[in-house]
């Protein structure tokens, strides 16, 4: 399939020596936060794909959905700007009304001109009928689901296993892949290149939010068939108070994993994967000698969205 080009590619793979130093493990982060500036993150990976079958639909809108603070919608509508098509996105929020706030996505998300649709978490259950229905209205939109997280999207993924391929050959075995999981396209899309790459790494899912065997499912959905010569699973032990949601002790954690190594991370994602990953070091469950690739899938606006419990001055 044909991808239309948007992200700065290939990220870098860098060594994080301060913060594998003070863990305990050797950390490698895969720097998808540089695919670019508005469109930094895992999201454009997929978009890529998405929006190349739009225009070859010949769409002239894009429907999508997510939180109020999602990077795919963010991605989403910045993406479409300078292609002059329009974007209407379907945001969750706790009472189905505007965030208090416009700040971090929500911000650059109207800044691209989005028009934005408010629901409920129960009305957000029917958000795949809510988007077929805008989309007959409008009569030449393309839908994109949640996370762009479809067959499609992850062919984005598929591409940046062997992207990074020829990055982790010579590292230490075990491997271990480690990310953030939501909406399972990124999940499926790693598993689905590490076949074809004939990659030697265990691909870990940290969720965040959802149980584990829902992401599983949805994996196994979008996959068709699971390759069973791929090692990967799913962990919802770091989900902690849910999604969107962060405790002091996370956002402390990340904030330490910021002074160590200048990444800008996303409460909600990469910090809460972080977290998961440190404490998962903590509890044993990787050897000093093992390999580690974070995979930062960006995010990094959403930071400007939480009240970050900070030393004082």
């Amino acid at each position: 399939m044909d991808r239309l080009p948007l992200a700065r590619l290939p990220t870098p793979l860098d060594y994080q020596e301060r913060l594998s130093a003070a863990w305990g493990a050797q950390i490698w982060v895969k720097r998808d936060d540089l695919t670019g500036f508005g469109l930094s993150g895992n999201k454009v990976r997929k978009l890529e794909y998405h929006l190349r079958a739009a225009i070859d639909a010949g769409a002239t809108t894009l429907i999508t959905c997510g939180a109020a603070q999602s990077n795919h919608c963010r991605a989403t509508a910045l993406a479409a700007a300078p292609l002059g098509l329009n974007v209407v996105l379907f945001l969750r929020t706790p009472d189905g009304c505007p965030p208090p706030e416009t700040s971090g996505n929500h911000l650059l998300q109207r800044l691209a001109g989005a028009s934005c649709r408010f629901v409920t978490p129960e009305q957000w259950d029917d958000r795949d009928v809510l988007m077929a229905e805008e989309a007959t209205a409008i009569g030449d939109a393309w839908v994109i689901p949640e996370g762009a997280s479809d067959a499609i999207g992850a062919r984005g993924f598929v591409a940046a296993i062997h992207e990074l391929a020829p990055q982790v050959r010579d590292l230490q075995r075990p491997l271990t892949i480690w990310h953030a999981a939501s909406s399972a396209g990124t999940t499926a899309g790693l598993i689905r290149g590490a076949e074809e790459a004939n990659l030697d790494a265990v691909i870990v899912g940290c969720s965040v939010g959802d149980p584990a065997r829902d992401i599983a499912d949805h994996v196994g959905a979008i996959l068709g068939t699971v390759p069973p010569s791929v090692a990967w699973r799913i962990t919802d032990d770091h989900v902690g108070v849910g999604y969107g949601l962060a405790t002091d002790e996370e956002l402390a954690v990340q904030a330490e994993a910021t002074r160590l190594t200048g990444l800008i991370l996303d409460p909600t994602y990469t910090g809460k994967a972080l977290y998961g990953l440190r404490s998962e070091i903590r509890n044993g469950a990787f050897g000093p000698e093992e390999s580690i690739v974070f995979w930062h899938t960006g995010g990094g606006f959403a930071a400007f969205a939480f009240d970050w419990p900070l030393p004082a001055q």
